[in-house]
């Protein structure tokens, strides 16, 4: 879905980047922030996977071998993706902007929204210039 020269879309982008709550500002700080403990701990993750399953079907078991430091990173970084996506899905309307408390309480989850990917992608590019790994 390709909204992103709409001018409706284009001022619900800078809606949403100059309205974004606290809380949800935090939650996206966290989740665009991919850190080294961050990598280490899903490559730690990934090899106490593999060594249990190794341990339970044998030497000869087809198993994927545990995660480099460039494949945690990169899982790392679709793991947030969705998890942004989940929280447009939920906090976010074209209408309203950035839903409150009780209003995002009550609303329905749009499920894979396209707009809303979108609307993630363009916010989190504009509060995040710099993060090549998560748009």
């Amino acid at each position: 879905m390709d909204i992103s020269s709409d001018a409706r879309f284009l001022d619900a982008v800078e809606q949403a980047v100059d309205t974004v709550p606290d809380d949800i500002r935090a939650t996206i700080d966290g989740l665009v922030t991919i850190t080294e403990a961050d990598i280490a701990a899903a490559k730690a993750q990934s090899l106490a996977t593999y060594k249990e399953a190794r341990a339970e079907f044998g030497p000869k078991a087809l198993i994927a071998s545990p995660l480099t430091i460039e494949k945690a990173r990169k899982m790392l970084a679709s793991k947030r993706e969705d998890e942004l996506d989940w929280l447009f899905f939920r906090r976010w309307r074209l209408p309203d902007g950035w839903l409150k408390g009780k209003e995002s309480s009550r609303a329905l989850e749009i499920f894979h929204d396209p707009l809303a990917i979108s609307m993630r992608r363009a916010v989190v590019s504009r509060l995040y210039p710099n993060l090549p790994d998560i748009l």
